[in-house]
């Protein structure tokens, strides 16, 4: 038998779900009985699946993942090659959804390269039961159903970010000046801070405010301001009714040509590219 996707969902999102929230692009599953292969930047999103049935394999640039049912699932990016592979003469169901946000690249950095996730039982089952109550919404639609299937979403990245124990660090008592910085940068991410500015308006020295950056934050001040340029850019992109000049205006580069050379080298593709990447 070929490969079928007739128990997939597609779904279009409003503007203003593209805008705000986690928004479902298809879910469902899919029954392989022959490998499927994507060369990337060929869908948006990211796809969060598990094995219902059957054993394969999901290459991904430089490793190959084991696939089969258990308490586990893998979360893909989209943007990138990917084959999800059954076993020779075998029938491999995966089980998930497609799924994308204003923030979701920044989600995917802060999880790690490796798409593999190992769940404990019960968060594996909560993760299942979310599936059913998308899966429902996606076929009604009521009127809230964007922002259920929203906070649906939120909870499933948050049992990915339990399995990866990034919930559970001590809490630090960060040094005053290290959070007067934070905040600062929070109130005003699209300002081009320049760091000695950032240092006087935290009321430390320059020397000063990069140790506890590089002590307590494990980065540079440069990179954590980069950082969060970065984060504000993409969310901004997000929103088609901006043009890219306007975004670029926005986050106060002096021309689009800069802003682009700016987003480029930090993401391996244009604004434009990056628009295009979130589109259907």
């Amino acid at each position: 038998m070929a490969n079928s996707k007739s128990r997939l969902h597609l779904l279009e999102p409003s503007r203003r779900a593209r805008r705000l929230f986690w928004h479902m692009l298809s879910i469902g599953s899919v029954t392989l009985d022959e490998p499927d292969t994507h060369l990337g930047m060929d869908k948006p999103g990211a796809h969060l699946f598990w094995v219902q049935s059957g054993e394969g394999t999901l290459h991904v640039p430089d490793k190959v993942f084991e696939l089969r049912p258990g308490p586990r699932c893998w979360l893909v990016d989209m943007r990138k090659p990917r084959t999800y592979a059954p076993r020779p003469g075998k029938r491999l169901v995966n089980t998930g959804f497609r799924f994308r946000g204003p923030e979701l690249e920044a989600w995917c950095e802060e999880l790690g390269d490796s798409p593999e996730f190992v769940l404990s039982p019960g968060d594996f089952e909560a993760l299942r039961k979310a599936f059913r109550q998308m899966l429902v919404l996606a076929r009604r639609r009521a009127e809230d159903f964007e922002w259920r299937i929203h906070v649906l979403i939120t909870q499933a990245l948050g049992r990915l970010f339990k399995a990866r124990h990034l919930l559970s660090a001590p809490p630090v008592d960060m040094p005053k000046p290290l959070a007067r910085a934070i905040a600062l940068v929070m109130a005003d991410p699209a300002r081009d801070w320049r760091v000695p500015e950032l240092a006087d308006a935290a009321g430390s020295s320059r020397s000063g405010l990069q140790r506890l950056f590089r002590e307590f934050q494990k980065e540079s001040i440069h990179e954590f301001l980069q950082r969060t340029r970065l984060d504000q850019a993409r969310q901004l992109l997000c929103d088609e009714r901006r043009s890219i000049k306007e975004v670029s205006a926005k986050l106060n580069f002096s021309s689009e040509f800069y802003f682009s050379r700016f987003f480029r080298k930090r993401t391996g593709m244009s604004p434009r590219q990056f628009r295009e990447s979130i589109q259907d």
